[in-house]
């Protein structure tokens, strides 16, 4: 039973408003709680439930996963992921509103961020995925708390990808340096000391992914651009004062007229 409700009891619904409708943004409206395998029970990490309001702040709302809606069809903001990620970015906000040393924020975050991986897994997320999504939040909680050292990490993991990428495309044509390129970003993850897991997953599953990542943005683009041009062909007349006729307008003419 790692997600719990306000109650206690196992987790069976997750009770969301979206807050403004307009916007990708929820509000927790009870309390959800996380219990990781093999703690006490009293050891509980809580979601609390947000303030009710029309224009929920920052801390004051959550985006569930937060995935760019480009890479929805991979991953989606909601599903098996949701209590995870509710808890996650509660605790998240928690330690960024806190006043820590940077040594000690990150450790935080560190913990964190690995008790999202195993609340993905007890709900059921598969194991390649949780994986990945534990790669993303470990890169951010750098981003949200040592531009230097996420500068440091994210460059490691992109030289290790590219390594790979390159060892890939030399292994095609029987170059003998190919073994030795697609190992080196295991070597060289030791650099990261206790958090070289991080490098050989951004390295490895990010080189796996990068061809996906790839065909997703060309197979969006163009509908992307289409759906902005249709937008600006329908919506500019009417910021210009020449508003587009619908059907109960024409409608209402034909009335006048007759």
């Amino acid at each position: 039973m790692p997600f719990i409700d306000s109650a206690g009891r196992e987790l069976a619904s997750i009770e969301l408003g979206q807050v403004p409708v307009t916007a990708p943004t929820f509000q927790l409206r009870e309390r959800i709680g996380y219990v990781e395998a093999g703690a006490s029970p009293e050891h509980i990490t809580w979601a609390e439930a947000h303030i009710r309001a029309t224009e929920p702040l920052p801390g004051n709302r959550t985006d569930l996963a937060s995935v760019p809606l480009i890479f929805w069809s991979l991953i989606a903001s909601y599903g098996r992921q949701t209590a995870a990620a509710v808890v996650h970015d509660s605790e998240c906000w928690r330690v960024r509103q806190s006043v820590l040393p940077v040594v000690d924020a990150l450790a935080e975050r560190e913990r964190i961020d690995r008790a999202f991986r195993l609340g993905l897994r007890e709900l059921g997320v598969a194991p390649f995925r949780a994986w990945l999504m534990w790669t993303v939040v470990s890169f951010e909680r750098y981003q949200k708390h040592s531009t230097s050292r996420f500068v440091a990490m994210l460059a490691l993991g992109i030289i290790g990808l590219l390594l790979v990428v390159a060892g890939t495309t030399l292994a095609v044509t029987g170059t003998p340096a190919a073994a030795a390129l697609i190992a080196l970003p295991l070597a060289s993850s030791t650099i990261g000391g206790r958090h070289w897991r991080l490098l050989v997953w951004a390295s490895y599953a990010g080189a796996l992914m990068l061809p996906v990542a790839v065909l997703q943005v060309a197979a969006y683009l163009p509908y992307f651009a289409i759906e902005n041009i249709v937008w600006a062909l329908v919506d500019l007349p009417r910021r210009r004062g020449s508003p587009v006729l619908g059907p109960t307008d024409v409608r209402n003419l034909r009335r006048v007229g007759s």
